[in-house]
């Protein structure tokens, strides 16, 4: 049975940190849609679409990373694993759902208002691509019962898959975490590793498991003493976050290098708790993250669908970042209705 989550698992700035991290992914999913920023490095934009064509892959680690952290105390706070279970149920799958939902009816039939000529790079070309049953079967179950394709679909629901298998797996991370600390990190590499080939989200558990430690077991000098330090291990962990803009390498394998990157990250923003992460814009775009990665894709599709004829790319993209907003803030209200409503029918209490 869990018992008292930590104090230090909550961190108010983490929240304004998710907002900035889901920007990160919209910018990111809207070049990926559009470009491919090395065919011809000496466009005018050339620069900016290699920005933000890396943004995603890292912004995505590092949620991975602060979702084992807050995982893990939202675990230690229930009074059961199934209470903990249906709050992730109710926490995920509404939101999950409607971006499945909007791909299936929105992003793939705008496919055929686009040329087949500007889809040659980047996600949407996958959109063409036939679907099977179990496509649709994984979309709208999140993944579960087996992989799934989900960039034919709505891209971005690979990694909400992924997090429905780390909740299920968060019990034994925790216990993994409290019995033999940072030794599970160590065990869970080559097991995690071997896994993958047959269910590639296994690769992904580690940057869990890391966050779960980081709250859990953490070692001697994880805590920065000054604020000098705790920016410095910031700043750290943020280049080696962000450090595929010079390697130019996505691989899966490069997610565990930019995880201690991440992990370095967060425990320099709980010691610095800078200011304009805990603004109220910020913890505003942060209670709508989780809405906005999971709606945001069909919102840009209508975009490129629509404008981005008369105003490009750039300038379209730059004009669909407010309805994905105002999409986000509508759907993270009618999800925490639905789940108030859920946890009034059911008279669930969490200890």
């Amino acid at each position: 049975m869990p018992s008292a989550a930590p104090a230090q698992a909550y961190v108010p700035a983490f929240d304004g940190l998710r907002g900035v991290l889901a920007l990160g992914v919209v910018l990111s999913h809207f070049t990926l849609m559009t470009v491919n920023p090395f065919d011809d490095p000496t466009r005018p934009l050339a620069v900016w679409e290699h920005l933000c064509w890396y943004l995603g892959a890292p912004a995505v680690d590092a949620f991975f990373v602060l979702s084992g952290w807050v995982v893990a105390g939202s675990y230690l706070r229930h009074r059961s694993v199934w209470t903990f279970y249906l709050a992730r149920l109710r926490r995920l799958y509404p939101l999950a759902l409607l971006g499945a939902l909007l791909g299936l009816l929105v992003a793939r039939p705008l496919m055929s208002l686009i040329p087949t000529s500007a889809t040659e790079h980047g996600l949407l070309a996958y959109l063409r691509l036939p679907l099977s049953g179990p496509d649709v079967w994984g979309s709208l179950s999140m993944g579960l019962l087996g992989q799934y394709r989900a960039a034919r679909i709505s891209p971005p629901l690979w990694s909400l898959a992924v997090e429905v298998y780390a909740s299920l797996l968060t019990p034994l991370l925790v216990l993994g975490a409290r019995r033999w600390g940072w030794a599970a990190l160590w065990v869970s590499l080559p097991v995690c590793l071997a896994l993958s080939s047959v269910f590639t989200a296994f690769v992904y558990l580690p940057l869990f498991l890391l966050g779960t430690l980081l709250v859990l077991a953490p070692l001697p000098g994880m805590t920065p003493r000054t604020r000098q330090a705790a920016r410095g291990m910031a700043l750290f962990g943020g280049a080696l976050l962000f450090s595929r803009h010079l390697t130019g390498v996505n691989h899966d394998l490069m997610r565990w290098g930019a995880a201690v990157g991440a992990a370095l990250l967060l425990l320099g923003l709980r010691g610095l708790d800078p200011a304009w992460l805990r603004s109220r814009a910020a913890q505003w775009l942060g209670q709508r993250s989780y809405a906005l990665y999971a709606t945001h894709f069909p919102v840009l599709m209508v975009g490129f669908a629509f404008l981005s004829p008369v105003l490009g790319p750039a300038w379209s993209a730059a004009a669909l970042v407010p309805a994905a907003l105002l999409l986000a803030d509508l759907a993270q209200r009618g999800a925490d209705r639905l789940s108030g409503a859920w946890k009034s029918r059911s008279g669930e209490e969490i200890g």
